[in-house]
C-alpha cells in the first residue's frame, strides 16, 4: 500500500465533525495506540497493552502522521471512541444499521459491544420504540356480599348538557343511574345518598381519579360514612372496568333511542330494568337477583314463586370459571409476559399520542420508588412524581452520567401515595394564611350542609 493511499484512506475515513489533526492528537496521547505503533513497527506483541489488536496484527498500517489503519479503517484511539459513535448514531439508526455505518470508517476492539451499549443508554430511541408486551391478567375476587363494593363513574355530557352518574355493585352487577347537571360533588353527594338509602352504605367505593372524586368534599363525605375511598390508576380505565363495561350497553340504548326519535330519558328506565332483569354474561344470574333475593318482573311472564331466589353460589361459581376462561384467551391472544420491573429501575412513561410524530414514551428517564402490584410509582430527576400501570413504563439501561445521576431521584414515603394524583405543584405553600375550618355537622354527616338539597 503506497502512502499516497494510505492518505487518501484517511482523509476519506474521518467522521463528520471530527477532524483528521483531533486523531492525530489523540493517537500520539493515547497509550495503548503509542504501543500499538511500536510493535506494528518492531512486530513484537508481547506487551499485554497492544494484546486486544494482536489477533489483527496483519492488517494494521500507520501513516505518517502516526494515524493506524486496519485495512482502509482508522483505529480510533480511546478518548475519542464514544464521539464517534455518537456521530454514527445521530439520526437514531438502529443497533445494526450504526454498527454497519461505524465498521465502514473506523474500526476499535469491542466496537460492536459498545455501539449496543450506547444504543441502549439512548432514551430517545426507546421513547419511539416499542411497547413491553402487556402483563397478564389480574383477575379480582368477588365480595363476600352485595352492595360491599361499588364502582362509581360519569358518562356524558349528553346533547342536553346533562350527565349521568353510574354506579354498579361489583358483586351483583346491579347498576343504578341518576340524571345530573354537573360533575361537582355538591350535585354528586346528594345523588349517592339517594342509592345508599336504598341499598344502604357500601365499604369502598371505586373511581377513577377525576372531579369531584379527587375533591376534599368527596373525601370528607366519605370519610363521614365510613366509606373506603380507591382510585383506580391514571390513564388505566381497566382498573375501573366493572362500570366501564356497563356503559358499552349504556351508551347503545341511548344512542338507539335517539336514532328511533324516542325520549331518552324515558328509555333509560325501560334499559334499566331489562338489563336488571337479564343473567350477567359472567355470573349467569340477573343482577336484581342477586342483590334482592327475588325475582323481578319484567313484560315477559314468570312463574310465581314463593321461594326465596339463592342462586349465589352458582353467581361465585360462573364468575370463577368465566373469569379463568377470559383470563387464559386474553393472555394468549396479546402474547402476556409477567413484568419484572423493580424498585430502582429506570423507566420511560407512555404519553399520549397528539399526532403521527408522537413518540411512544417521553424521553424524559424516570426511576421507579414504589411498586404495589401492577401499580408503579416512578419519579423523574426534578422531582415531579407518576403513578401508573405497569404497561405504562418502560424498563431502561442507567442514562450515560451526562443525562442523568443518582441525584435528584431521592423519595421520603409519605401521605402523598395514597392521592389520585401526585405532583410538586401540591407542595406550593398558600399565598395568605389560612385556620382551620370546620364543616358543620347535619343531619349525621359531617359535610358541609350546602351538598344536602
Amino acid at each position: 500500500m503506497t502512502e499516497q493511499y494510505i492518505n487518501f484512506i484517511t482523509q476519506n475515513s474521518v467522521p463528520k465533525a471530527m477532524t483528521l489533526q483531533e486523531i492525530i492528537n489523540a493517537t500520539n496521547a493515547d497509550a495503548a495506540l503509542t504501543a500499538l505503533h511500536d510493535a506494528i513497527k518492531t512486530n513484537k506483541w508481547d506487551s499485554p497493552i497492544v494484546k486486544p489488536f494482536k489477533a489483527v496484527k496483519n492488517e494494521l498500517t500507520f501513516t505518517t502522521h502516526g494515524v493506524i489503519l486496519r485495512g482502509t479503517r482508522i483505529v480510533i484511539p480511546a478518548a475519542l471512541q464514544q464521539r464517534a459513535i455518537d456521530i454514527a448514531h445521530e439520526t437514531h439508526l438502529g443497533i445494526e444499521k450504526t454498527k454497519s455505518l461505524i465498521r465502514e470508517k473506523i474500526w476499535f476492539p469491542q466496537i460492536d459491544n459498545q455501539v449496543k451499549n450506547t444504543i441502549a443508554k439512548c432514551t430517545t430511541c426507546q421513547a419511539v420504540g416499542q411497547a413491553n408486551p402487556p402483563e397478564p391478567l389480574r383477575m379480582t375476587e368477588m365480595p363476600e356480599l352485595p352492595w360491599r363494593t361499588v364502582h362509581i363513574d360519569f358518562y356524558g355530557p349528553l346533547p342536553s348538557s346533562e350527565y349521568l352518574l353510574v354506579a354498579v355493585d361489583r358483586y351483583s352487577r346491579f347498576p343504578e343511574v341518576e340524571i345530573v347537571h354537573s360533575t361537582r360533588a355538591s350535585t354528586v353527594i346528594p345523588k349517592l345518598d339517594k342509592m345508599f338509602s336504598v341499598h344502604g352504605i357500601p365499604d369502598t367505593l371505586i373511581s377513577d381519579n377525576g372531579p369531584p372524586f379527587n375533591g376534599d368534599d368527596y373525601a370528607r363525605y366519605l370519610k363521614a360514612l365510613g366509606i373506603q375511598a380507591k382510585f383506580s390508576t391514571p390513564y388505566w380505565p381497566q382498573g375501573n372496568a366493572t362500570v366501564e363495561r356497563f356503559m358499552r350497553p349504556l351508551g347503545k340504548a341511548l344512542k338507539t333511542a335517539t336514532l328511533e326519535g324516542r325520549p331518552w330519558k324515558q328509555e333509560l328506565n325501560r334499559f334499566l330494568l331489562q338489563y336488571r332483569t337479564t343473567p350477567h354474561c359472567t355470573t349467569g344470574v340477573p343482577p336484581s337477583e342477586l342483590l334482592f333475593n327475588r325475582v323481578i318482573k319484567g313484560k315477559l311472564p314468570v312463574i310465581n314463586s314463593k321461594k326465596i331466589v339463592n342462586r349465589h353460589k352458582e353467581a361465585r361459581d360462573n364468575e370463577k370459571t368465566r373469569q379463568e376462561r377470559n383470563r387464559e384467551y386474553a393472555n394468549q391472544r396479546r402474547n402476556t409476559r409477567k413484568s419484572d420491573l423493580q424498585v430502582g429501575d429506570y423507566v420511560l412513561v407512555r404519553q399520549e399520542k397528539k399526532n403521527k410524530l408522537t413518540a411512544n414514551f417521553n424521553h424524559k428517564p424516570y426511576k421507579v420508588i414504589k411498586k404495589t402490584g401492577s401499580e408503579i410509582l416512578a419519579q423523574s430527576k426534578d422531582g415531579h412524581i407518576v403513578k401508573r400501570n405497569v404497561s405504562h413504563f418502560k424498563r431502561i439501561n442507567k442514562p450515560r452520567e451526562e443525562d442523568t445521576d443518582d441525584e435528584g431521584f431521592d423519595y421520603e414515603e409519605n401521605s402523598q401515595d395514597n392521592q389520585p394524583s401526585i405532583s410538586n405543584e401540591n407542595n406550593v405553600a398558600p399565598r395568605r394564611s389560612s385556620r382551620i375550618r370546620r364543616p358543620p355537622n347535619r343531619y349525621g354527616h359531617e359535610y358541609p350542609s350546602n351538598l344536602i338539597n
